[in-house]
């Protein structure tokens, strides 16, 4: 649960990131708040969704190789609860750093 929590985090934290980068290069253009967060959320969503697939073709694809040459069980995916509980972990660390970000702001502003 950790590793989804701080994937969310790092996701969101390289997204504003890339906003702030993209902002500078486009003259008159400014994105509101609303959307960088819809933005960042959505790509840290799109990046879980991603990741759950990889989760699954590898449970489909190396289970039984693994297992067959060298005797190692893998467990890679698991059920519906898991997958959900996995992206809504992705979800709380992208607004936990949002948060993070809008408090600091205002304490310096």
């Amino acid at each position: 649960m950790i590793h989804h929590f701080l994937g969310g985090f790092f996701v969101a934290m390289l997204m504003v990131h890339y906003l702030k980068i993209k902002e500078l290069r486009i003259s008159n253009f400014e994105l509101g708040l609303l959307k960088k967060v819809l933005i960042t959320v959505g790509a840290v969503s799109f990046i879980g969704v991603v990741w759950e697939f990889a989760e699954y073709l590898s449970a489909q694809m190396l289970i039984e190789p693994l297992y067959n040459n060298f005797g190692i069980r893998a467990y890679f995916v698991g059920d519906l609860d898991d997958t959900i509980n996995d992206l809504l972990m992705d979800i709380l660390g992208a607004l936990t750093f949002l948060l993070l970000k809008m408090l600091k702001r205002k304490k310096t502003d």
